[in-house]
């Protein structure tokens, strides 16, 4: 049995340290009397969370309602309380809108259209903290369309129960660790008729109050006394909100498909407890027990095999930590571009073209300057690659997919984002531009480069760099098929493609690309994580710092979920 705590697990320091300028926040989410939406059995719902971000131009403000997560999916259940918790930097200084969409799941997909809206509530962060009882908000659902969102409410059923969502929200001390565990279960009580029993595990954690805040639920492993949980993973936060002296209520229940489960036993024991007493516990059911009086034992033991607490890496661990950020960028010389002579095309350069104004370049060169100068400082050799694709290049007479601008194939790094401008305007002098429009290419070329070098993955080996493919284009894909299949085979290597649609072609496929609303599939094959983020230039165009903050929000999850899922940490840390 490996259960060894790290050195520095009983010095909690970071909770003596002064508090920052904000404060971080946990929210839970439980709903009361949804209406149903199925015939023969209740509603599957799950709750989308969204953060409302103001732009200001002109004299005028802008809201975008971004959609930073979302609960699990509970089957079955018109009172569901949610397992997973949301963490949200608070600012007393600033208006935080929340809203919260609630949806009846029809089906494993994310996309609204194909599920049943029951109805929303929104609230201020500000206003959440200060009408809360017992660190409880409870609101009504509203089964209007919230502004800014597009939806269909036509089966949204009016319900005399008055359907409510209850937001728990309460200051949580940040910690970047998680607990990882193996759990096994022994001789656990029988409790059906004609086999074993189901088992799984609630965790809940006692608060100040007295209440049980429910933070985990283990998968049910089908009929044995015997059971066997490989691979838990808890946020040090959610387990105990980095107090490893706070008690925690741990159930272990039969699973039962017809009707409630059923109570095996329980058991009390704090974090602490569990690296201290030997990591074994007996289950008890104290009805059983008082039934049965001194013959009673218990029923069945609990045993943590494995129990490490670990370090839970955030972006700026990487790059400041020794990761470098490998950036290329390849543009389109497609022939829809309209000829680069024509002051209507998309490559036209104008006569007071300067690279250090920002309002005389074209769209190209403005995707470039907006991306390139963020990405530019983690890039600690400030080398970047840049390519073209879909023209015929330095007079060549065949078109190519994955052409260095430099000129030359084995060296196809500039020097900063005025070296990536220098060799696009320089390109466009000689280039002729043609087609298709193939992505395939060049997203295998930097795919392969992230793979270069890469130590095995499960091993917390050092992450030498991670790539970011920024791709420019205007228009649709010639070779989706084999892009979808060059994405999904990328997935699980260091490496996420930025796509900017430039001009006003129709960029349908860019958002199929783009993983927010399912998983990216071809045949039968499946992307392992999201790296994929479009953005339309249309939409952004006179601001660049809008323009990169929206291009650019990914890049840091997709960054820390690589190195989480693969098991890689900073190579100096």
């Amino acid at each position: 049995m490996s259960v060894v705590p790290p050195s520095n697990y009983y010095k909690y320091s970071s909770y003596d340290n002064a508090k920052s300028l904000s404060s971080k926040v946990e929210i839970k989410i439980s709903c009361v009397d949804l209406p149903n939406f199925d015939t023969f059995s209740k509603s599957d719902p799950k709750v989308f969370i969204f953060l409302e971000k103001k732009y200001y131009d002109n004299n005028t403000s802008t809201s975008v309602w971004e959609k930073i997560d979302s609960t699990e999916r509970i089957k079955n259940n018109d009172n569901p309380e949610f397992v997973k918790a949301f963490y949200i930097d608070y600012y007393f200084e600033m208006i935080q809108n929340l809203r919260f969409l609630v949806f009846d799941m029809d089906s494993d997909s994310d996309e609204w259209s194909k599920n049943d809206y029951i109805g929303y509530c929104e609230r201020a962060l500000g206003d959440l903290i200060s009408s809360s009882e017992n660190n409880v908000c409870t609101c009504d659902l509203l089964y209007t369309v919230p502004e800014g969102i597009k939806l269909d409410n036509s089966k949204t059923r009016v319900s005399p129960k008055k359907p409510k969502i209850k937001i728990t929200i309460r200051e949580v001390i940040d910690s970047q660790y998680v607990f990882e565990m193996d759990i096994s279960g022994k001789n656990l009580d029988k409790k059906d008729t004609f086999g074993k029993s189901d088992p799984f595990i609630i965790i809940s954690r006692i608060e100040d109050n007295g209440t049980y805040n429910k933070v985990f639920e283990t998968p049910v492993i089908k009929n044995t006394l015997n059971p066997k949980w490989k691979g838990i993973k808890i946020p040090e936060v959610t387990l105990n909100n980095g107090e490893p002296d706070r008690m925690l209520l741990w159930e272990v229940y039969d699973w039962d498909r017809n009707s409630d489960n059923d109570l095996i036993g329980v058991f009390m024991a704090s974090s602490r407890m569990i690296f201290e007493s030997g990591a074994q516990f007996e289950v008890i059911n104290d009805k059983k027990k008082a039934k049965k009086g001194k013959k009673y034992t218990n029923s069945g033991v609990i045993t943590f095999d494995k129990i490490n607490r670990i370090k839970n890496y955030s972006f700026m661990d990487f790059p400041m930590g020794g990761t470098e950020i490998a950036v290329s960028f390849s543009v389109d010389f497609t022939s829809s571009n309209g000829n680069k002579n024509d002051p209507s095309s998309l490559h036209y350069n104008s006569p007071n073209y300067d690279p250090n104004n920002f309002f005389t370049l074209n769209e190209y060169q403005k995707a470039i300057s907006s991306i390139g100068y963020v990405l530019e400082p983690y890039d600690s050799t400030k080398t970047m690659e840049v390519y073209g694709y879909g023209g015929e290049f330095f007079n060549r007479k065949y078109v190519e997919f994955e052409c260095p601008l430099t000129g030359d194939p084995d060296n196809p790094s500039v020097y900063g984002v005025a070296g990536i401008l220098t060799a696009y305007y320089n390109t466009l002098q000689t280039v002729v531009l043609y087609g298709p429009t193939n992505f395939s290419p060049i997203i295998k070329n930097i795919t392969a480069q992230a793979r270069n070098g890469l130590p095995p993955p499960y091993q917390n080996n050092p992450l030498p760099r991670y790539h970011i493919l920024t791709i420019i284009t205007d228009g649709i894909i010639s070779d989706m098929s084999k892009t979808k299949e060059a994405i999904i085979d990328a997935s699980d290597a260091p490496l996420s493609i930025i796509i900017i649609g430039v001009g006003r072609a129709n960029f349908d496929q860019m958002n199929e690309l783009d993983g927010d609303g399912e998983v990216l599939r071809s045949q039968n094959k499946y992307s392992k994580r999201d790296i994929v983020q479009f953005v339309p230039l249309a939409n952004y165009i006179n601001n660049p710092t809008l323009l990169a903050a929206e291009t650019l929000s990914e890049i840091p999850k997709q960054v820390t979920e690589f190195a989480t899922t693969y098991k890689y940490r900073p190579p100096y840390l």
